[in-house]
């Protein structure tokens, strides 16, 4: 459930469009949503949370994580974020997901 390595994800709003990155020591990647979703997080992202955290949890664990919790990370992160951006670390991806599914 966790990659060796550290990563800051940066989501920004660049022309208009949500767009996230992960940033490494020596590496920054930008996160793409699948098909036609766009990513979206605060109060009023919605749907396009749900693609976020795919993204991120995806990311940050290395493995696709189940509907449920997507769910409950968008609930309890990804709605809280400002909408004119976040930087959010791997580690506390990872320490959530540590403690939401051992729950």
């Amino acid at each position: 459930m966790q990659t060796p390595y550290s990563r800051i994800y940066v989501g920004r709003i660049e022309g208009g469009v949500p767009t996230v990155y992960a940033v490494g020591a020596a590496t920054v990647d930008r996160l793409h949503p699948r098909g036609e979703a766009t990513f979206g997080w605060g109060a009023d992202a919605a749907g396009a949370a749900g693609e976020l955290a795919r993204a991120l949890l995806t990311d940050a664990s290395g493995s696709e994580p189940s509907e449920d919790v997507r769910r409950r990370f968008c609930e309890q992160i990804l709605t809280r974020l400002p909408r004119d951006g976040f930087a959010l670390q791997r580690e506390t991806v990872n320490a959530w997901l540590r403690r939401v599914v051992t729950v």
